[in-house]
Formats: C-alpha cells, sequence, structure tokens
C-alpha cells in the first residue's frame, strides 16, 4: 500500500521531468484509476474492496490536488528565482529535503485509507501478495544486479543526461563528463540495495500478517501501519542509509556543478520549463 503512495508522487514527477504540460495534467488525472489497478494487481481486490479503494483513491487526490498541488507550485517557483543565478549543493539538496517533507505528507492523509483496506485482507490475498512480490524482487535482480558493473554505470549515465536535457537542452561534452564523473566516483551497490527492498517487503508483508491475524480494528491497523511506513522511506539500515546519503550528496554537487557551467540559453530554457510546469501544477488545483 505503500505503492500507492509512490504511484502518486513518481508518475507525477515522472511526468514534471519527461513529458509537456499537457501529458502532466492527463497522468495526474488518471492517478486514481492507475493506483487502483497497480494495488490490485498485489492483493487481487474484491468487489467490495475495490469500491472502497477507489473512493479512497479519490478522495486522497482531491485533497491532494487542493493541499499539495499548491505547494509544489510554489516550491517550483522559487526554484525558478533562483534558476538564472548560479547555485550551491546545500540548496540543491534543500530542494530533495522540501520534496521529502511532501512525500511524508501524502503518507500521513493516507494511513487512514491504508488501514481500511489493511483490516479487510484475507490470509488468500497476503499469499497473492507474497507472489507477486516474489516476481517484482527477480524483475529488480533482472535489472540491477545481474548486469555488470560497467552496463549499470552506462544506464545510470543514460538517466542522468536524459534528465538533465529535459530540463537544459542538449548538454555539452564538458557537461556530460560531470555526469560521468559522478556516477563513476559513486559505484551503485546492489547488495545493500537488494537487502533493503527485501526488509521492505517483508515489513509490509508481517505486519500486514499481523493486521490480519490479529482482526485489528481500523486504529490498531493505522497504528502498526504509521512506524512500518516511516521505515519504507527512511531505512533502519545504517549501512544502506550511508549509500543514499552518499548517492544525495554527489547529485547537488554534481548538479549545482552542471547548473553553474550552462550557457544563458541553457538556463532560460529551465526558467521556461519550471514555469510551463508551475501553470500546469496551478491550474490542476484551481477550484472547479
Amino acid at each position: 500500500m505503500f505503492h500507492i503512495i509512490r504511484a502518486l508522487l513518481v508518475t507525477l514527477l515522472a511526468s514534471l521531468v519527461l513529458a509537456g504540460c499537457s501529458a502532466v495534467r492527463l497522468g495526474y488525472g488518471q492517478l486514481p484509476s492507475l493506483s487502483y489497478w497497480w494495488v490490485d494487481s498485489y492483493l487481487d481486490l474484491n468487489d467490495a474492496q475495490s469500491v472502497a479503494l477507489r473512493r479512497d483513491l479519490s478522495a486522497l487526490q482531491d485533497w491532494h490536488r487542493a493541499q499539495e498541488l499548491p505547494k509544489l507550485a510554489a516550491l517550483l517557483a522559487r526554484v525558478q528565482s533562483q534558476a538564472l543565478q548560479d547555485t550551491t549543493p546545500a540548496q540543491n539538496c534543500q530542494i530533495v529535503d522540501q520534496l521529502k517533507e511532501r512525500v511524508q505528507a501524502v503518507l500521513t492523509q493516507a494511513e487512514p485509507g491504508m488501514a481500511t483496506l489493511a483490516v479487510q485482507l484475507t490470509p488468500a490475498q497476503l499469499q497473492h501478495l507474497t507472489h507477486q512480490l516474489t516476481k517484482r524482487e527477480q524483475t529488480w535482480r533482472e535489472e540491477w544486479v545481474q548486469p555488470s558493473a560497467d552496463q549499470l554505470a552506462a544506464r545510470r549515465m543514460d538517466r542522468l543526461v536524459d534528465r538533465s536535457e529535459a530540463f537544459y537542452g542538449k548538454l555539452s561534452d564538458t557537461q556530460r563528463a560531470l555526469l560521468t564523473a559522478t556516477v563513476q566516483a559513486n559505484p551503485y551497490n546492489a547488495t545493500l540495495a537488494e537487502a533493503d527492498l527485501l526488509r521492505r517487503h517483508q515489513e509490509l508483508q508481517q505486519t500486514l500478517q499481523s493486521i490480519v491475524q490479529g482482526h485489528d480494528s481500523v486504529a490498531q491497523a493505522q497504528a502498526k501501519l504509521h512506524p512500518m511506513l516511516l521505515r519504507q522511506i527512511d531505512s533502519p539500515d545504517a549501512a544502506y542509509n550511508a549509500q543514499v546519503a552518499q548517492f544525495t550528496q554527489a547529485n547537488c554537487r554534481t548538479f549545482a556543478q552542471l547548473h553553474n557551467s550552462t550557457t544563458p540559453a541553457q538556463r532560460q530554457k529551465l526558467v521556461d520549463k519550471l514555469k510551463a510546469y508551475e501553470l500546469d501544477l496551478r491550474a490542476l488545483s484551481a477550484p472547479g
């Protein structure tokens, strides 16, 4: 159920990074349905559960549209005001922290709906969840464990270039070299990442099993889900957290260097892009 929130936010942010404004509006409007089908694929919901989940997802989006989209639009406006100037790693990491706060706000808002669904689950649905998570783990290994270190580095590099060029336009060879240096200096530790993925899946299954076996009330279920959801965002694994922090700091430094190397035309393209997204979010959040 944590994936309901990830679907809501990741789809929106991916649209912002990679798509045009019309795609942002279209994608956001489809999020409740997309999120429902995603959750249903993991839990095989019955008719009553489906109706309740669709209702809760629609209510969550209504809240997000009214309460969170204006905050995201304001964040984009603040970034625009800085975009024509040089930046620092600290400023970039501050944006990351602000986005993390927005994720936490959505999680908090979604908890009652998650708890309502959790108390309705059956042992058969928990078995279905286990099967689906096992399939997801295998797919993840095929993508991140089986490829060679060079293949992983090339994939990470492609993603960094794509995301950067979506905002700045075509990068120069020097700018690409900055991104390459970051990838080379921060190799991906698939062992740590896999261990945390398995931990999150195991904790999700154990929490839901405890709720179902205990015949918990919605309030009791929410009390169990809350700490589990916090650990979905902030891992209790110190080594994994250290890797995440290292990657975050490295990316903040690299994108500060990248931005500071951009031409006036590239910076203006960034401003124009952010402005278009800001207006799109404000339009989505407008009443009626």
